[in-house]
């Protein structure tokens, strides 16, 4: 475990999503960062902005360059840092190639500078500087110990493009009915659109992970017309075929597919949900793919994958996936017949 001290730097708010705060490491002496409003795509780090082209150089020791320092919140369902990160290095880390991470390493944190980060978040919530949906929640004052990952876009520039998504359920739901017309995500999406449950804007920009592991280019291309927007501009077609070929080729989708199967091949009804595998299943679920693209079209792309945190079914959150399958299940949204009518649509690849 690292010992930091974190005494002689500053950090400056990154993103936060529902678990955990993102915060870069700056020296105490620097100005404002042209990168503060930076924001990850995802529900891991919420935000509705793209990486940035461009990070100020830090002076620091050199072990904290390149990285960013996580802080988990004070929620029921949050699992303590320790024990996330155990479970990263005991059940997800063995399972794939160090090169194919996001590095993480646990450090001890001081319980005053988790109040200095508190005060600021509402001082951020004053200033309106804080997304209203997170207002209230706070970091773990108790917490002793936060993670240093890896920060991805601190390597992408001009002769970079960086990316992000989250693969969701690359596999169908062992849950789901027979002569099915929707896989797990997109069916969820279905109901969330016709309920009203997430706004418009979401509800439409959506993607069916089944085309990612299809080995059809076509596929492949829809999925990523979702992602970075088609375009006739020749550097984004440029982007475009390079990650569609990428995609077509890279084992590392079709890894985290036979995964997902392997360790949850009978879901959630009649898995136990306590389970290490299970709860690992559900962590690759969730997780988000991060891209690093040479735009010289010279040069591998770097595929990283991070959020990578427990899944935890504490606090009621087993009773939550098991309700919320059975809904999916009984009110047709998997064979698409909900509402008693049958739908017609053919975003995801099964129909």
């Amino acid at each position: 475990m690292l010992t930091l001290d974190l005494s002689d730097v500053r950090l400056e708010y990154l993103a936060e999503g529902a678990a955990n705060i993102v915060y870069r490491i700056l020296p105490p002496d620097t100005g404002p960062s042209t990168a503060a409003d930076l924001q990850f795509e995802s529900d891991g780090y919420d935000s509705d902005t793209p990486l940035p082209t461009q990070i100020p150089p830090l002076q620091l020791d050199p072990h904290l360059n390149g990285k960013l320092v996580r802080l988990r919140k004070d929620l029921q369902t949050a699992t303590p840092t320790e024990e996330s990160h155990r479970h990263f290095e005991t059940m997800i880390q063995p399972l794939f190639q160090s090169e194919n991470l996001i590095g993480s390493e646990l450090f001890r944190i001081s319980r005053s500078l988790l109040k200095d980060c508190n005060a600021s978040l509402r001082k951020m919530e004053k200033n309106g500087k804080r997304p209203a949906k997170r207002h209230g929640v706070y970091l773990v004052e108790n917490e002793k110990h936060g993670c240093l990952i890896m920060d991805m876009s601190s390597k992408c520039g001009e002769a970079s493009t960086c990316l992000e998504f989250k693969p969701k359920w690359l596999v169908q739901s062992p849950s789901a009915p027979n002569g099915s017309r929707r896989c797990r995500t997109c069916a969820l999406r279905a109901m969330k659109r016709e309920n009203k449950a997430d706004p418009p804007e979401k509800s439409k920009a959506g993607f069916c992970p089944l085309n990612l592991v299809s080995y059809d280019k076509t596929k492949i291309g829809i999925f990523l017309d979702h992602i970075i927007g088609p375009s006739p501009d020749r550097k984004a077609l440029n982007l475009r075929g390079r990650l569609i070929d990428f995609l077509h080729k890279n084992p590392l989708l079709e890894k985290i597919r036979s995964l997902q199967l392997e360790l949850d091949p009978e879901g959630v009804f009649k898995a136990d949900l306590l389970s290490p595998k299970f709860l690992a299943a559900m962590t690759l679920r969730d997780c988000t793919l991060f891209l690093k693209v040479p735009t010289s079209g010279k040069g591998a792309i770097e595929a990283r994958l991070g959020d990578l945190d427990l899944k935890t079914s504490s606090g009621r959150k087993a009773e939550y996936w098991r309700s919320l399958e059975r809904q999916l299940v009984d009110e047709g949204w998997y064979t698409a017949t909900e509402r008693d009518k049958a739908a017609h649509e053919n975003l995801c690849q099964l129909s």
